[in-house]
């Protein structure tokens, strides 16, 4: 691990970066001081450094040089990463730029949207389920994951992170993750690499959330629902939609950031605003995804392109009135393009992020370049993460579909893969079927 951090992922030195012993009378600052202007926010700070930062410092500066024996009682290897994110993160240092970037010629991309510096694992560790949702993608029997296969993994997938140079971001599903036995382990292990976590779930206890908040506060806790009550209910189950409002206030009440998420549909795409509206005081975040009509979601339809372009335009304009509302599918973009207004980052903060910044993995080891859609590039018990991540066919899901590659809204597009997979139609040739652009 130390080797592939000094290999991989060194930062440097911010050139701003004063240090000093602080004078005397000074009483308040103890140990080594500093004064360094921020690299991002250009704000002037001056503190005194903790024993990790002189950590940090001591390991930016000697590079392949640094001896990792001497320090292992301060920090284990597996928290170095976490470690020298914190001093970039202060300013301290300046991190080289990640190696997952979008290729191509369009020089006019940002670096916000060509450089991804977070990398996210959906990680389904269980099919297990309370619910029976009739528009659910994947009611596949799979093998557990094992509490040792799951700990592989998470050492492979940090890793990647050093290799990258990204931070990791671990969002826990399933099915319902809670009802995997060795949940609170794998999070555990998770928080102990340094990733960011999540989790996408169903309502669970107030006694459970606490224990998940004392090993991480999760970067934020998804449920779902359908419409308003009675639409709700009829696809998720009765009494769903009071439980999971009940569940939003504890998620407040616990300071956990919540977001709700919606699985669009011809019958449900009229109380989509309604909904968010409902939403106000409950959730910090609403956004919906276009039904996939894979597994039990085949028998339930999308509304027609026309329809959806009007209702896109709606959404786009309720959002300045709604602040929970959120924008996911790439097609917003055409409407902000059209507006003139600024291009939101895409689905997954980098366009159609499948195979690029976002992974899935099921619980037998099967990695999909999205979950959304059957999109499997192989095992991550058999074959590395980063071999899949470089293998072909993880590089045609980047690409994407060929009628888009010359858009120039591309970088932050790139349509849905997954609707042009239940459309039946060739994902790497033909754009997103509901393209309005």
């Amino acid at each position: 691990m130390w080797k592939i951090v000094l290999k991989h992922n060194i930062p440097t030195i911010n050139p701003t970066l004063e240090i000093s012993r602080p004078a005397r009378e000074n009483r308040q600052l103890r140990g080594w001081g500093a004064v360094w202007k921020h690299p991002k926010t250009k704000k002037i700070n001056s503190e005194a450094l903790a024993p990790n930062d002189l950590l940090a410092l001591k390991i930016a500066s000697e590079g392949s040089r640094f001896k990792p024996e001497k320090y292992r009682r301060m920090i284990l290897p597996s928290r170095v990463n976490l470690l020298l994110a914190k001093a970039v993160n202060k300013g301290l240092l300046i991190s080289p730029l990640p190696k997952i970037k979008r290729h191509g010629r369009n020089l006019s991309i940002p670096d916000r949207l060509r450089y991804a510096d977070t990398f996210t694992l959906q990680w389904h560790i269980t099919n297990a389920c309370g619910l029976h949702c009739r528009h659910c993608y994947d009611r596949t029997k799979r093998s557990r994951l094992a509490l040792p296969g799951g700990i592989k993994i998470l050492a492979d997938l940090s890793k990647f992170c050093l290799k990258y140079r990204v931070r990791g971001h671990v969002c826990f599903t399933g099915g319902n993750p809670f009802l995997h036995p060795h949940f609170q382990r794998l999070y555990r292990k998770a928080s102990g690499y340094g990733f960011s976590t999540s989790i996408l779930g169903n309502p669970v206890s107030e006694h459970e959330l606490v224990k998940i908040i004392d090993i991480q506060m999760p970067g934020y806790f998804q449920v779902s629902l359908e419409g308003l009550a009675a639409h709700n209910d009829q696809i998720r189950g009765k009494g769903h939609f009071r439980r999971t409002l009940k569940f939003l206030k504890t998620l407040r009440r616990l300071n956990i950031s919540s977001a709700v998420m919606l699985t669009l549909t011809e019958n449900n795409i009229n109380e989509v605003i309604p909904l968010a509206d409902k939403l106000r005081k409950y959730a910090d975040y609403f956004t919906f995804n276009r039904l996939s009509s894979a597994g039990e979601g085949a028998a339930l339809n999308l509304p027609d392109k026309k329809k959806y372009a009007e209702f896109l335009k709606k959404y786009v304009s309720k959002s300045r009135q709604n602040r929970i509302i959120g924008f996911k599918d790439n097609l917003i973009n055409i409407v902000l393009k059209k507006r003139k207004m600024r291009l939101f980052d895409g689905c997954t903060g980098y366009g159609c992020g499948a195979a690029f910044n976002f992974l899935a993995v099921l619980s037998d080891g099967e990695v999909h370049a999205c979950r959304k859609f059957s999109s499997p590039l192989g095992n991550i018990f058999k074959t590395r993460l980063s071999k899949i991540y470089e293998s072909g066919a993880a590089k045609r899901y980047r690409r994407g579909a060929k009628e888009c590659a010359a858009c120039n809204i591309r970088h932050a597009c790139g349509g849905c893969l997954a609707a042009g997979y239940s459309k039946g139609i060739k994902i790497f040739d033909k754009r997103d079927p509901y393209c309005f652009y």
